[in-house]
């Protein structure tokens, strides 16, 4: 089988100019940076604040996890270089967009950079020594025949945010990135993972990933699709992704 993962060259410069800010450049090196407990904890933060007050408040933010909150105070009190350096980076992109619904949407899309370049990078570290591997990132998506940019309408979704693909395996992977889970009105990013996992005769396996717990992600995708099936489709939470 053929699998080909052409990049959207024009969408990913734009990516790449946001991931070009100092503030996120840095948030996204500490993630990197960091594994397990205070992945998870790092992430968190980003998962669950969504505006400047958020970071202000931060005992306050109704469901960031306790255990969250008291790292973070335990991370404030010991003055830890790298939550320092991380909250201020933080701060500064919060601080950097107007406080209106209009600024948190502009800070979302850049907040959403952050997990989709994550799992990028990951995936490029486990398949360093593997150059034969394609691994790309805001790509379409070709099965044999069949191309996401002739087969499908702008509107339908045409891409994914990560591609990996082993061709003497025949074997990879394909990842759509949220910061949380708000995906009510994209039931068409499902159903994309869904035909390419079986256009592949399931030689793809399709993630949705979240820089939310994975049984937040659960109830969330419960509530929205009430009765959908989910099989096809693996969801990898924050408790998967520190183990990436």
């Amino acid at each position: 089988m053929n699998v080909d993962f052409p990049v959207d060259e024009r969408f990913l410069r734009y990516i790449e100019a946001i991931e070009d800010d100092p503030d996120i450049k840095a948030i996204i090196s500490i993630l990197l940076d960091k594994r397990k407990q205070d992945f998870y904890n790092y992430a968190s933060l980003i998962c669950f604040c969504y505006k400047e007050e958020d970071l202000i408040n931060l005992p306050d933010v109704k469901h960031l996890p306790e255990k969250v909150k008291a790292w973070i105070k335990r991370k404030s009190l010991d003055h830890d270089p790298a939550y320092i350096t991380f909250f201020k980076h933080l701060f500064s992109l919060y601080s950097g967009f107007v406080q209106t619904y209009e600024g948190w949407d502009k800070l979302g899309k850049h907040r959403s950079v952050i997990p989709e370049s994550y799992i990028y990078h990951r995936i490029k570290e486990r398949y360093a020594s593997r150059p034969d591997v394609k691994v790309e990132r805001e790509c379409f998506v070709v099965i044999d025949g069949w191309d996401s940019r002739i087969n499908r309408t702008k509107a339908e979704g045409q891409k994914i945010d990560a591609g990996v693909w082993d061709e003497a395996a025949q074997h990879g992977e394909v990842y759509e990135v949220k910061v949380k889970v708000y995906i009510k009105r994209k039931e068409h990013q499902l159903e994309f993972l869904e035909m390419i996992r079986r256009l592949s005769n399931k030689k793809l396996d399709v993630f949705l990933a979240s820089f939310a717990p994975k049984q937040v992600v659960l109830q969330h995708l419960k509530s929205f699709f009430p009765g959908r099936d989910m099989s096809q489709i693996n969801v990898l939470g924050v408790d998967e992704l520190q183990n990436l």
